[in-house]
């Protein structure tokens, strides 16, 4: 099982110093990034899918805008 450190955890927040910030409670603690307290989860990764190339998808026209044209009678 690989080590779970505090810096990957989703509740340590990194202050850019020796020590950062553990959210994990009401009261934040300091905490080392290397240190561990079995409290951890992971950070959530989105994985980014490629955008459709628009081969498969239908093409819709463009909705005209404002009013509809008014339709005349024809009389006979």
């Amino acid at each position: 099982m690989a080590t779970e450190y505090c810096r990957d955890c989703r509740h340590y927040c990194d202050t850019n110093s020796i020590l950062g910030l553990c959210r994990r409670y009401p009261t934040y603690q300091n905490r080392s990034p290397q240190e561990t307290c079995g409290e951890y989860k992971g950070k959530a990764v989105a994985e980014l899918t490629p955008e459709p190339s628009g081969d498969f998808l239908p093409v819709e026209k463009p909705k005209r805008m404002g009013r509809p044209p008014k339709v005349k009678e024809v009389t006979e």
